[in-house]
């Protein structure tokens, strides 16, 4: 199934909001064995919509269009879509009765002003499980629109509720069955795997399926799309993947098998252990809790992090010694250590996890920019290291940071 995006809005060009909807869907493709073959992001303009759609409608089995649905005059998606396909805009039963069930969700009256059950002929509305706004199918002999908002939760919703199974069900191969093996790996580089430490190991996993390979901060996801008549042939090759995986060296760096995030897994491996985890940040300021926390379910495990970036909450909150943050100072493994044992007593959790490093532009005169100290304290004791990564945009390095301590998170987790 070849699927393009057309995401609409002048705010999207002019560095107002991120298009985070192209970046949900490429992987919702990419896990599902769907191919996403280009993304336009054009501006509320007639000629920009026009020349977006004539290629897109040409080259693609799916076409999906994100934003521009709201009541307000620069929401011309609606009016557009039905320009193009010559189609006036009517009131429909159907839509009027997708509006309301819209609002009545959310124990709201709906207002027929908002023109959300007038739509253009030939088109159904969908169901908006997380907003307002209906979206839009189309189905034309062997092609297929769907009409967004560009709020990402409701894209999402709508895509995976509503979009994806009528689309399955009017292009999918039903003579047979795929699936998306991930392997998830990390303190190997790329180039390292499949040449010095694995060689071959490419070429084995082509006799499968079609192999790809996902390079990202610490880690990499190598992936193997199988394809089999049922299920139990699926599992079968599923399986076959995975071991041939197993028994090469890169066994040591596997952390899971899936398409889980490491969130998710600390969140739910927490959880099965009875575990209660908390961090003491101070160069990621509160990204690692904020990660976690953005698993449902992770109130279950998660107590707390204490954001300490000032030397002084170091020490009068977690107890870092001043002699340490005036000799060898905050970057540092003996600050890390102190900060995961004073958060683990403070926040009285299983694990605590400690931050403290420079994310830059530039270093502190001691430290390059791009170094962190990362500390762990628990039952099976307490432990500190430091890191260097390369410098890189302040935002992209927090990032990394947090990475390599939910890394060391799940590893001491694994340990319990």
């Amino acid at each position: 199934m070849k699927i393009q995006l057309i995401t609409i809005g002048n705010e999207l060009l002019n560095g107002k909001i991120q298009d985070k909807n192209a970046y949900w869907l490429a992987r919702f493709c990419h896990e599902h064995d769907l191919e996403l073959t280009k993304n336009q992001i054009i501006p509320d303009s007639e000629a920009a919509f026009m020349l977006a759609m004539d290629e897109a409608w040409r080259d693609a089995d799916l076409v999906v269009t994100s934003g521009g649905l709201g009541p307000t005059k620069d929401d011309l998606t609606k009016p557009l879509t039905a320009k193009y396909f010559k189609r006036a805009l009517k009131e429909s039963a159907q839509a009027l009765e997708v509006a309301q069930r819209n609002y009545a969700q959310k124990n709201r009256e709906y207002n027929p002003a908002m023109e959300y059950s007038k739509i253009p002929e030939g088109f159904e509305a969908i169901y908006n499980a997380a907003g307002y706004a209906p979206g839009l199918v189309f189905k034309s002999d062997d092609k297929m629109l769907a009409v967004l908002p560009g709020v990402p939760a409701e894209f999402n919703r709508m895509f995976t509720e509503e979009i994806y199974p009528r689309a399955n069900a009017l292009f999918g191969d039903s003579s047979s069955l795929k699936k998306h093996v991930i392997v998830k790996t990390w303190r190997m580089p790329e180039a390292k795997i499949f040449t010095s430490l694995c060689p071959g190991l490419w070429e084995k996993l082509e006799t499968f399926g079609q192999v790809s390979s996902l390079p990202h901060p610490l880690g990499v996801d190598i992936g193997v799309v199988v394809e089999a008549a049922d299920e139990k042939g699926l599992a079968l090759l599923e399986q076959e993947v995975i071991e041939t995986v197993f028994a090469t060296p890169l066994k040591e760096h596997i952390w899971h098998v899936g398409p889980e995030s490491i969130e998710e897994i600390i969140v739910a491996k927490a959880s099965a252990k009875n575990l209660t985890i908390g961090f003491a940040e101070s160069c990621t300021g509160g990204l690692c809790a904020s990660r976690i926390t953005d698993v449902a379910g992770s109130s279950a495990v998660i107590y707390g992090s204490i954001v300490s970036y000032s030397n002084s909450v170091k020490n009068g909150v977690l107890n870092v010694s001043e002699s340490i943050l005036n000799t060898v100072g905050p970057v540092s493994e003996e600050c890390a250590l102190e900060m995961a044992k004073g958060a683990g007593e403070v926040l009285g959790v299983n694990i605590a996890v400690s931050t403290t490093g420079l994310a830059g532009p530039g270093g502190d005169g001691n430290h390059p920019a791009g170094t962190v100290g990362i500390g762990v304290s628990s039952a099976k004791g307490s432990s500190s290291k430091m890191h260097h990564f390369p410098e890189m945009e302040r935002v992209d390095m927090k990032r990394v940071f947090s990475q390599i301590a939910l890394y060391t998170l799940l590893e001491e987790i694994n340990k319990a």
